[in-house]
């Protein structure tokens, strides 16, 4: 499993773990975005009326202690560190990222955020193994929820909520992410034997492999 609070000072003297913070502000962008011009906020308009509305409903400060710190910190330690990190033991590293990002998605009860935190989930499972660390996803975590509390708590961001700025935010966004998580798949050190193909289920489980 994951070293969730173990050797923090080896983790963070690799300093392109901080990339965490911006991918997880250009990832929420771009995932918020990507359901907003998909309008499935309009077709499934429960998750505005009540999901949503209950979401934004503290002050910015507090809505980001709680969103920010206490949400990232109890989500990650279940979903990735302990779910996918089991998870890893029994199956590859692609099936767990997987299948803890639907549970992860299930876990939100509803249509819209089950498809934002699926995907998401699988960018925080990404953090996770390439940095062998679930406090990469963590920050990960916390930057999006920061952000998109903090756009939605602030106002001033009607471009956005147009077609043209959907499409333009979402490729600007997109764009971004694609190359911090490419930087860090790149210049991470490779464990040869988890990003070889391999079948979904190995054919020997092993628990020490």
């Amino acid at each position: 499993m994951f070293n969730i609070f173990g050797k923090i000072e080896r983790k963070f003297s690799d300093k392109s773990i901080y990339l965490s913070f911006p991918l997880g502000i250009t990832a929420a962008v771009f995932l918020n975005q990507f359901i907003s011009l998909l309008r499935l906020k309009e077709i499934f308009k429960s998750y505005s009326e009540n999901v949503q509305s209950q979401m934004f409903l503290y002050p910015l400060f507090t809505g980001i202690v709680i969103y920010g710190i206490i949400t990232p910190l109890l989500e990650e330690a279940v979903f990735r560190w302990i779910l996918f990190g089991r998870l890893k033991f029994y199956m590859t590293t692609a099936a767990a990222a997987i299948f803890s990002s639907i549970i992860f998605g299930v876990y939100h009860g509803n249509f819209v955020q089950f498809i934002y935190a699926t995907l998401f989930g699988l960018i925080l499972c990404f953090v996770c193994w390439r940095y062998d660390t679930a406090l990469a996803s963590v920050m990960t975590h916390a930057a999006a929820n920061v952000t998109v509390y903090t756009t939605a708590s602030v106002g001033g961001l009607d471009f956005l909520s147009t077609r043209e700025g959907e499409v333009i935010s979402i490729m600007i966004s997109g764009f971004i992410s694609y190359f911090i998580i490419r930087f860090i798949y790149e210049n991470r050190p490779k464990n040869r034997h988890e990003i070889k193909k391999l079948p979904i289920f190995p054919r020997k489980w092993d628990m020490h492999s």
